[in-house]
């Protein structure tokens, strides 16, 4: 019988921190990272030539075993001629049997307005959809249709509630939103009424929106139906109202905390909001938003960079900022999050070995975003279709757009993100910065989408020298 040997896996990536001396050793396809002290990277090291168990005892003081199946448990250590993407294929062709029999989904969004009171040039949802290479204002886009109508809406829920019955899921997510929901707020009521009926299902409810439109009436309804509220506030005066504007291009910072006064004093306050960061605010944001957050006992703030043209930016400056803000919210108890994050957690959550990511939940194949025409999407913010609800099922077929969508997203599988550090918990980055940059041109396409490249290994390298030096146990110590 063939000697087993060992060695080294080519997806090997190690981030070392110098001031704790540890270094986070992890698998670019797979995950699972480890804190290593530099006795651990110098066992590791001898694998860069194939080596047995034997050589190995030979040239260690104890017996290093344990350690050897450790890591071969978890492909840092491989033998000799084992296909790692093979391996990840198998793991694709699983995940796209569940998208292929329905049972990946268990969220939905409804895109119940396509119009909006406010004109920030930034909103993604605005993007175009042709190859313009521009930006379209809020006001300029044409709709043929503005808000959802309730037939609609009702087949919307009738094809995901049925689903979720199907996969034997009680509990139900439903998110409104697109422009501003609270246009069409007569239909959203009649939605939540309509949910209630159905007494063996359980529904939470998000609602997407700006806060202008809200009377006393509807925030005593987000109360009284426990409706979640996700708004923005893009920085306190100045640097909100560089970017979000009415249609007159007035500021908006006075009127949207007014709203955050009113349900504070309802009693149904909000627990955080999302701040949008483009080359007009960069300047002008600081930590005084979180003070702001703190001072009313908010939990959690999203902050996101535009995820389509802040390359005029430094990566420095803007990784620099992030993780500033990071560690002064964190010490005020706020968690701090965002897409800027997302491959962070995916390489600390479930490996790929055991489980299933992308770099979103949308990608994964997770969710269905229903537009006022009763199209179909993955995501609030792409312009991509994957079916309609009059061919609901025709989506999940090898031939649907969803099935096409998880396929060509999933991780460790695409061509252009062959070898790089963060290939398996990126898996391509932002669906939204793949369709900008498939419709922009030459230069500026390249130099948005390596941009974004750049930015996610960086900043996922410098969220992984705080994560060690907040954990002190490590393999080889």
């Amino acid at each position: 019988m063939a000697i087993k040997q060992y060695k080294l896996s080519p997806n090997i990536h190690t981030i070392f921190d110098p001031r704790s001396n540890l270094a986070m050793v992890y698998h670019t396809l797979y995950g699972n990272p480890q804190i290593v002290s530099h006795e651990g990277l110098r066992f590791l090291n001898f694998f860069k030539q194939p080596r047995t168990e034997k050589e190995i005892i030979e040239m260690c003081d104890g017996n290093p075993k344990n350690t050897i199946q450790e890591f071969a448990s978890i492909f840092f250590l491989i033998e000799p001629g084992f296909d790692e993407k093979e391996f990840l294929q198998k793991q694709k062709a699983r995940h796209l049997s569940v998208v292929n029999t329905r049972q990946t989904i268990d969220r939905m969004g409804l895109a119940i307005s396509d119009f909006c009171n406010f004109g920030c040039a930034h909103c993604l949802h605005f993007q175009p959809s042709g190859n313009t290479n521009t930006i379209l204002s809020v006001y300029q886009r044409p709709v043929k249709q503005l808000n959802m109508s309730w037939e609609i809406a009702k087949k919307c829920i009738d094809h995901y509630t049925a689903l979720m019955r199907e996969n034997g899921h009680t509990l139900c997510k439903v998110h409104f939103g697109n422009a501003e929901p609270l246009f069409n707020w007569l239909v959203i009521e009649k939605i939540i009424h309509y949910c209630e009926e159905m007494h063996d299902l359980t529904f939470e409810f998000t609602i997407n929106t700006n806060l202008v439109l809200m009377t006393r009436d509807i925030a005593e309804a987000f109360k009284r139906y426990q409706i979640r509220i996700a708004t923005s506030l893009d920085g306190t005066s100045r640097a909100n109202d560089a970017i979000r504007l009415t249609k007159g291009g007035k500021g908006t910072f006075n009127r949207i905390l007014e709203k955050f006064d009113l349900l504070e004093e309802i009693g149904y306050p909000l627990d955080g909001f999302s701040i949008t960061v483009t080359n007009g605010n960069f300047d002008l944001i600081d930590i005084d938003i979180i003070d702001l957050a703190a001072n009313r006992g908010m939990t959690s703030i999203a902050f996101d960079y535009d995820l389509i043209s802040l390359v005029d930016i430094p990566l420095t400056s803007r990784i620099d900022k992030l993780i500033r803000f990071k560690k002064y919210a964190n010490n005020k108890n706020i968690d701090f999050f965002g897409t800027w994050d997302s491959v962070f957690r995916n390489l600390t959550s479930e490996s790929l070995l055991t489980g299933n990511h992308a770099f979103c939940a949308a990608a994964e194949g997770r969710a269905l975003e229903f537009n006022v025409d009763g199209s179909i999407k993955i995501c609030s913010h792409t312009t991509t279709p994957i079916g309609h609800i009059d061919n609901f099922n025709q989506m999940f077929q090898e031939t649907g757009g969803l099935f096409k969508i998880v396929k060509d997203r999933f991780p460790g599988t695409d061509e252009y993100c062959l070898g790089c550090i963060i290939e398996g918990p990126c898996g391509g980055q932002c669906h939204v910065t793949r369709e900008v940059t498939a419709r922009a041109v030459g230069e500026k396409r390249q130099k948005l989408f390596a941009d974004m490249c750049d930015f996610y290994r960086l900043v996922t390298e410098a969220l992984a020298v705080e994560y060690i030096r907040s954990h002190n146990s490590a393999i080889g110590s």
